[in-house]
């Protein structure tokens, strides 16, 4: 399905505000802490806990690289947006 341009400005604006939520950041960072924590204390013969533990984490450095792209992706659709106004603004004016 294609998004607009305007839906991947909202997206991106929507990702932006999570990534710069408080309570989401602290959130983020506890859970990434324990895992870690879990992972570094878990006895070397557990290696189905620790497997788990590493996907666990993998899966929530995922969970905000798609945050991220969003974000940037969103910006990028503001700059040709922006890009887009200012030459038809200029072929107006021509």
């Amino acid at each position: 399905m294609m998004t607009t341009i305007e839906q991947r400005i909202s997206e991106g604006s929507r990702a932006r505000e999570v990534l710069e939520n408080e309570a989401y950041q602290q959130a983020f960072s506890a859970i990434e802490s324990e895992i870690t924590e879990k992972w570094k204390n878990s006895p070397a013969r557990d290696a189905e806990g620790r497997e788990k533990l590493w996907m666990y984490l993998a899966m929530l450095k995922k969970f905000k690289n798609q945050l991220d792209t969003t974000l940037e992706t969103g910006k990028l659709a503001q700059l040709d947006l922006e890009h887009r106004q200012s030459l038809m603004h200029r072929l107006k004016s021509w």
